[in-house]
């Protein structure tokens, strides 16, 4: 990942006593280091609850701090599953469905404090063979299959006795091409799911009418082993080398990317998750209503113009002058003004010269800070010093992707509206490289 802030440094030392009391079976209680708090997209109701299975069967509950995404208290069980787990979903903040390796459905009841984690199983069903598992917190059971179907059960108490369950009424949602390598629930049925080219993706199903796919970003997501959600469009990715890392999307619902905010430099734990198996309480969080969407209507009206070309610059500034004037800094600013950023400076025609208006009105986000910059859509990437000189140039910022590369849209890009994917610690367009990013306004 790129760069390294102090609130990851702190997390990657409390995430070495984490690694070792999940080796031991050790409890531990994680104190949680002052730092900067961030504000999630969400409202939940108690702290994230995840659980995990390890490789020799035990389980672990971790308990995480929605809005900074802080660790704040980690333990796993003395005892082990007596089967060898394949897929879980987590029901409640005590109940998790598990299935075995032979294909069995067991419900595990989980008992836990700040000092012990304990549980107790009973076999559901048999039959269960599937790859990956999640629960949607309203009802819906998903799950994948070796030959790529989706399937949705329901879930229900039996015999109108909460305390039991039954789980019935299969429903092949699609037949084929959901070979996906991670897959949780964002919401009422709305899934995400990686898949191991990298994209992300989010699927709106309807029993009756089958499903709507939505991809919400093309690259960057394959490095992630395990993907969890609590609702309310947070989401948390574990990578292999036992890094676990946060994002917050808007609005889930929405099929679109470009509202997810990334927190690549301040992970929940740079390692110690060791886990084979995650999943999350589906039911702790809700989303927020999107107040600004700022950010999202500067994407699509950048990405709406990619292909135009120089003969047409005039459209974002007469003084374009069909391309005998540089225009990379016009587009930029149109992209703002067409997406309602109030003050938008549309007579500063010089891309540096948008990197010093960013300075002298307080949004400028240097790279050489601890966090990199901490791009997000909508964003202007400005290559050279924020100076105000003429050369260097400007992008739009439309993904920001979790191996750390951007998706940019930037005109006068070989003569047009291009749309590219950038590594910023070595993108150099003009000779320059990127200095920071200029966040609009109100977003």
């Amino acid at each position: 990942m790129k760069g390294t802030s102090m609130p990851a440094l702190l997390r990657r030392m409390r995430a070495a006593t984490v690694a070792l009391a999940l080796a031991l079976g050790c409890v531990t209680a994680v104190a949680v280091p002052a730092g900067p708090v961030a504000h999630a997209d969400a409202t939940c109701t108690a702290n994230v609850s995840v659980y995990g299975v390890l490789a020799d069967n035990r389980l672990t509950y971790t308990s995480i701090d929605p809005d900074s995404g802080n660790i704040l208290h980690i333990i796993s069980s003395a005892a082990a599953l007596p089967f060898t787990a394949r897929a879980m979903a987590t029901l409640n903040g005590n109940t998790v469905l598990v299935t075995s390796t032979a294909g069995d459905l067991y419900r595990v009841d989980v008992i836990t404090n700040n000092t012990s984690l304990t549980f107790a199983t009973a076999k559901l069903q048999s039959g269960w063979t599937h790859n990956l598992l999640t629960y949607d917190g309203h009802g819906h059971i998903y799950g994948t299959t070796t030959g790529g179907q989706l399937l949705q059960y329901l879930m229900s108490a039996k015999d109108g006795k909460p305390g039991e369950l039954q789980v019935g009424q299969r429903v092949e949602i699609g037949s084929g091409g959901f070979s996906l390598k991670t897959l949780a629930a964002a919401a009422d049925d709305r899934l995400i799911a990686t898949t191991s080219d990298g994209q992300l993706l989010s699927y709106a199903v309807n029993a009756s009418a089958g499903y709507t796919r939505a991809q919400l970003d093309n690259a960057g997501w394959q490095s992630f082993a395990n993907l969890v959600s609590p609702g309310g469009g947070l989401y948390y990715g574990k990578n292999p080398d036992g890094a676990m890392y946060w994002y917050e999307d808007a609005d889930p619902t929405d099929g679109r990317g470009n509202d997810i905010t990334y927190h690549l430099d301040d992970p929940v734990a740079s390692r110690g998750w060791t886990q084979v198996l995650l999943s999350a309480d589906p039911t702790t969080c809700t989303t927020k209503p999107v107040v600004n969407p700022l950010r999202g209507k500067i994407v699509a009206a950048a990405t709406g113009e990619v292909g135009t070309l120089e003969k047409d610059c005039d459209r974002y500034n007469t003084a374009c002058n069909g391309g005998a004037t540089p225009w990379c800094a016009m587009f930029a600013t149109w992209a703002w003004w067409k997406a309602g950023v109030a003050d938008v400076p549309r007579g500063t025609l010089a891309a540096r010269g948008l990197g010093e208006w960013g300075v002298n009105h307080h949004l400028f986000k240097s790279r050489s800070s601890s966090t990199h910059g901490s791009p997000k859509p909508g964003d202007w990437a400005i290559y050279g010093p924020p100076d105000g000189v003429s050369g260097g140039h400007v992008d739009v910022v439309t993904a920001v992707h979790p191996d750390g590369t951007l998706t940019v849209v930037g005109g006068n890009v070989s003569n047009a509206v291009k749309q590219r994917v950038i590594d910023p610690d070595t993108a150099v367009q003009n000779g320059h490289s990127i200095s920071g990013y200029v966040s609009p306004p109100g977003a």
